[in-house]
């Protein structure tokens, strides 16, 4: 059997092992250096673009891989698809090189479906339904609400990628060869529904999986490569611009979380930004545009008196933010600490929680520098401590402030 090696081999292992179910705690090992003439033909390869009709049970694939080259003819992209992982299945439209390179990954991501870590998997375990449904809403669509009170920065539900595509795919292949394989992608999930129902709203799109990736892709990386990521629960989810929940992802598994930003009853939509957070109304309209709708969630529909005192702290607080980098940056340490305050004082009123950790942050590095060592710790502290309870870290040590405080060290050493 003729076994062709591309570059991406050297860093996969055999397939029966990287099968084997994780260990907890056990980081995947670095596997050894394989070299073509010691390689066992035998151990199915996932970059193996030409395999028999049926793969072997060993595969991480559960449909015969679709490729097509390339336009200029270096490369190759093709289909993988997996239709057992999750309630849904998955399918990678990438190349070879990269599904080799990304096998341990796919692998942690299935061993830890199988340990149900799906909100699905973890209702059904506790006994407890979802804390959300999908519904229709009036003027929007689908929507995601609660079904129970949450907690805040409590999780409310996860998801799975179920559709990856290499961003190079997009610009490499001519678009009659793409659009089959994106269909054909599609079509082998367990649940193609999933997929084929989610929102369409890119005008530039001339083809329907084409605009539901356009619509509701998240930008990820797979193997280092940039890739668009379909969550199709989290598409769902509609946008607020002062949102009562967010998204945390999780690479190691190709997950999202979704999380309440605050206390949420029962029945509430849950809703999450598109855009970054903070920005004035004319802004938001012009990024938001480009889903094709124009946002009534309850900071854009304010009266006028209310929209502007908004936009008016919010640009006061981008200013003070940008004044204190250039005073950081020039050396005036106290005057970038006093703007750093003035902007905590702002977010508050404007609901920006999210931005407290980056400034109580920006707050202990410049006592750093000061050497008030008690201060930075203090804000270390606080910063590290809101990221632990957010889900963003797993949690806030004297181990993870000396980490950031050594950070400090590494970083700006030389100011002082």
């Amino acid at each position: 059997m003729d076994v062709r090696i591309p570059r991406g081999i050297q860093r996969a292992l055999c397939l029966a092992a990287l099968l084997l179910p994780a260990h907890a705690g056990t980081i995947v090992p670095t596997p050894p250096t394989l070299q073509p003439a010691d390689l066992d033909v035998t151990c199915p390869l996932p970059i193996d673009d030409q395999p028999a009709a049926r793969p072997s049970l060993t595969s991480p694939w559960t449909h015969p891989p679709l490729c097509v080259p390339s336009t200029d003819g270096t490369t190759k992209f093709c289909v993988y698809t997996n239709s057992r992982h999750g309630p849904r299945g998955w399918s990678i439209l990438t190349t070879p090189e990269t599904a080799a390179d990304s096998v341990w990954l796919l692998n942690r991501a299935l061993n830890d479906t199988d340990r149900t870590t799906t909100t699905a998997a973890v209702a059904a375990r506790s006994r407890e339904p979802p804390a959300y449904r999908v519904v229709d809403i009036a003027g929007k669509g689908k929507g995601v609400v609660t079904t129970r009170k949450v907690a805040k920065y409590e999780e409310i539900l996860v998801d799975h990628a179920t559709f990856l595509v290499d961003i190079l795919f997009t610009t490499q292949v001519p678009a009659f060869r793409g659009y089959r394989l994106l269909h054909a992608a599609v079509n082998q999930l367990a649940d193609p529904e999933s997929v084929l129902t989610l929102g369409q709203s890119n005008p530039l799109a001339r083809d329907q999986v084409e605009n539901i990736l356009r619509t509701n892709g998240f930008s990820t990386k797979l193997g280092g490569a940039p890739h668009i990521a379909l969550y199709p629960v989290v598409s769902r989810i509609n946008h607020g611009c002062q949102p009562n929940a967010y998204t945390l992802f999780k690479p190691e598994t190709l997950q999202v979380s979704i999380r309440a930003a605050r206390d949420l009853e029962a029945g509430e939509e849950i809703t999450h930004s598109y855009i970054p957070i903070g920005a004035p109304t004319s802004e938001r309209a012009k990024r938001l545009s480009r889903w094709g709708f124009t946002c009534r969630c309850s900071l854009c529909e304010a009266d006028a008196e209310a929209r502007e005192a908004s936009d008016k702290r919010r640009a006061e607080i981008q200013q003070l933010r940008d004044h204190a980098i250039r005073a950081y940056q020039a050396g005036r340490a106290y005057q970038a600490l006093r703007f750093t305050r003035q902007v905590i004082n702002l977010l508050g009123p404007e609901g920006l929680w999210q931005l407290y950790p980056e400034q109580y942050e920006n707050v202990a590095r410049i006592f750093y520098t000061l050497r008030d060592r008690a201060n930075a710790e203090k804000y270390a502290n606080m910063s590290l401590g809101l990221l632990a309870e957010q889900g963003e870290i797993p949690r806030a040590d004297r181990e993870a402030v000396e980490r950031l405080l050594a950070r400090f060290e590494e970083e700006e050493g030389g100011r002082y």
